[in-house]
């Protein structure tokens, strides 16, 4: 029965996550080992610019710290995925982050890696991106976000896939910006996270807020992930490749069409099983 180390950067994800990947996978086999009490901190909170600091005490490093003990303890899962979201702040820039990945882990193996050290990052090692962040794909599916506490319908630019997120909702899009509120930000039309908070609470009352730990995590523990897959326009390609590596992971096909991110796409010679 094949196990993958779930290492995640959200208490979302870190809670219901895994239980959200069972539901589509555990027929396959699939075992979700979650190494770490609480999640590790994201790469990706603030914009990540290229090449990053060479100190190798970076968010970054810690988290491929993170990966490599994961790989190295006793009784370690057969795979080690890592999943953080891509954040607005590097969505034109995913290239960077995912680098920086790869250079933190050159570091970490010093300038003369064993053969077997790089084979097992290859084989059994994976990164991947949520994008822009975990919430958008909750709009795959509308009783998700009724689960996450939504009071009325969204409404998103049908021309627009979901990891292109862009609201279009004239009473969310046209608020002010001068209150101190979540939603009232510059980035709100392309942000998920703020769009689902006006729509939990759409009066701004403040009797009713989004909170992941909670909210998101009923959203995501049930999920399905079909309905999402399926939202049309189809593109969700950084979804995908998260579904396509667990699924060649577990030597099943991956049951959701769709087409794998160039950056997070499997791979023979990368440093990670779907990272360059």
């Amino acid at each position: 029965m094949p196990s993958i180390g779930l290492i995640t950067t959200g208490e979302c994800e870190h809670r219901a996550l895994g239980v959200s990947l069972l539901r589509v996978f555990g027929s396959a086999g699939l075992e979700i080992v979650q190494p770490f009490r609480r999640p590790v901190p994201s790469i990706t909170s603030n914009h990540l610019s290229y090449p990053g600091p060479g100190s190798g005490d970076t968010q970054v490093d810690k988290l491929v710290a993170s990966m490599l003990a994961t790989l190295g303890q006793r009784g370690a899962p057969d795979f080690v995925f890592a999943v953080d979201d891509l954040e607005l702040a590097n969505l034109a820039s995913a290239h960077h982050v995912t680098q920086l990945v790869v250079d933190a882990f050159h570091r970490k193996l010093g300038s003369t890696p064993t053969h077997s050290q790089l084979a097992r990052l290859r084989e059994r090692c994976s990164f991947h991106l949520l994008c822009p962040m975990l919430e958008a794909y909750f709009f795959g599916e509308p009783a998700a976000l009724q689960r996450a506490g939504a009071t009325r319908p969204a409404s998103l630019d049908p021309s627009c896939h979901l990891e292109d997120f862009l609201a279009i909702d004239s009473a969310f899009v046209g608020l002010d910006d001068v209150r101190e509120h979540p939603w009232r930000r510059p980035d709100r039309v392309g942000h998920p996270k703020r769009y689902l908070s006006f729509l939990v609470d759409p009066d701004d009352t403040g009797l009713a807020t989004y909170k992941e730990s909670r909210d998101g995590v009923r959203a995501l523990a049930t999920l399905d992930w079909e309905q999402v897959f399926h939202f049309q326009p189809p593109g969700i390609t950084f979804a995908y490749s998260l579904f396509d590596d667990l699924a060649d992971a577990l030597g099943v096909p991956n049951p959701f069409p769709g087409t794998c991110h160039s950056l997070t796409t499997r791979r023979p010679a990368g440093t990670l099983r779907n990272i360059a």
